[in-house]
């Protein structure tokens, strides 16, 4: 499986002209979807399903570092470092790729910030 594939898949994930449109965001996930937010928060398809807009000012990713474990055929973990580039913070993400007919989407995502010891 070709790694920068599946970092395009996440950077249009990470899209701020995606998060601006929900349905490009909604074609990316499968149906069967969840998120663990960065605040603890527990989301689903269908939570996301209701919105017009994901982001109305979206921010601004840099991925810094990304790597991919193959799972099976059909699922791929990719895992990586993000930078907001407005705030300068730091999170760890995990993304869970399910191939379904011919389209990958993303079945499961998690963000955990990365608190800085340095004060």
């Amino acid at each position: 499986m070709d790694k920068a594939f599946f970092k395009q898949l996440d950077q249009q994930h990470l899209s701020a002209d995606n998060r601006r449109h929900i349905n490009t965001i909604l074609d990316l996930l499968d149906n069967r979807y969840s998120e663990i937010t960065a605040s603890g928060n527990l989301n689903h398809y269908q939570d996301y399903a209701k919105l017009v807009t994901l982001d109305v000012s979206p921010k601004v990713y840099e991925i810094l570092s990304y790597d991919i474990k193959v799972l099976s055929d059909s699922s791929v973990l990719s895992f990586y470092k993000l930078k907001e580039k407005n705030s300068n913070t730091l999170s760890l993400r995990s993304n869970i790729w399910l191939k379904s007919d011919k389209n990958w989407q993303l079945i499961f995502h998690q963000g955990t910030p990365v608190i800085s010891d340095e004060d």
